[in-house]
């Protein structure tokens, strides 16, 4: 018999959901199309701002579509983390500063054989260089000072966990799920619980970006943002945004909850808010 998934852990920081396992992440982008937004950097290259990495942030309205779809748990990681330390015995603790060091340790023949293999393929071209030149001279000294550098570089490296899965109890300080009564983030919900994936939108003036399936293999087919349903929409933006998603060849969506309590249910394992959406584009460009 087949086991159900495993509830997927959404660690709540300082107010931001965010989620550092590998595996998470992927069962996330997997079972239900979210893909959050990377967020984290790296400790050995705290300026890098390009290329992020884990943990991934998701948006509070993405957190609610996942916990109405029943997928995910949200944990008050803070407290988890003091009551799992507070916890360890002298030996745990003795054992996991050793894991860290054996990493450590790791990480240190992975980049010496690095710094070996550069350092032959320089002495090598050096080497070629010095024959080639008619004077003889060579810039020994350079490159042996180039070397010390790259030494004292690994001698300092540090190893940080991406994830704490392993030492916290999983359903540690599961915070109570509440549905938040609000109009905003109903748009959100409903396009997920379709099947479509969302991404922020302001590259493109838009709350959201929604393609049709996985934004590595898909353009975004709409821009999108939600309106209260009493709310007044500007002309403006409606004309804004329509010419400038016909622009770069998406359509205009708007959206909003219906005031009611019914839900529509297009999944078995999910009921969504009723939301009524329009699309709009501009014909004359």
């Amino acid at each position: 018999m087949e086991q159900p998934p495993q509830l997927i852990r959404i660690a709540n920081i300082s107010g931001r959901y965010l989620v550092f396992d590998p595996d998470a992440v992927s069962a996330l982008r997997r079972r239900a199309n979210t893909n959050g937004t990377l967020v984290g950097t790296t400790p050995q290259q705290p300026t890098q701002n390009i290329f992020l990495g884990l943990p991934i942030e998701l948006r509070p309205e993405e957190v609610d579509a996942l916990l109405a779809a029943g997928v995910a748990y949200v944990v008050d990681d803070v407290a988890a983390h003091r009551s799992a330390l507070l916890s360890l015995g002298p030996d745990e603790r003795r054992a996991y500063i050793g894991s860290l060091r054996s990493r450590k340790l790791a990480a240190h023949k992975v980049f010496a054989e690095m710094t070996a293999q550069k350092a032959s393929i320089a002495a090598t071209k050096a080497e070629k260089k010095k024959l080639r030149d008619s004077s003889g001279k060579s810039d020994g000294s350079s490159s042996s000072s180039s070397l010390y550098s790259r030494n004292s570089q690994v001698t300092s490296l540090g190893v940080t966990p991406t994830s704490s899965v392993d030492y916290v109890s999983p359903d540690a300080h599961a915070l109570p799920v509440v549905p938040r009564d609000s109009e905003k983030g109903s748009l959100c919900q409903f396009m997920l619980g379709n099947g479509y994936y969302m991404t922020p939108g302001l590259r493109f003036g838009a709350r959201y970006s929604v393609y049709p399936g996985d934004p590595l293999r898909f353009h975004a087919h709409f821009m999108a943002n939600e309106y209260g349903w009493e709310e007044e929409i500007p002309i403006l933006d409606i004309v804004g945004g329509g010419r400038l998603a016909t622009a770069v060849k998406k359509a205009f969506l708007i959206g909003g909850r219906e005031p009611s309590s019914t839900t529509t249910t297009t999944r078995p394992d999910a009921a969504l808010p009723a939301v009524r959406s329009f699309s709009i584009e501009w014909a004359g460009m």
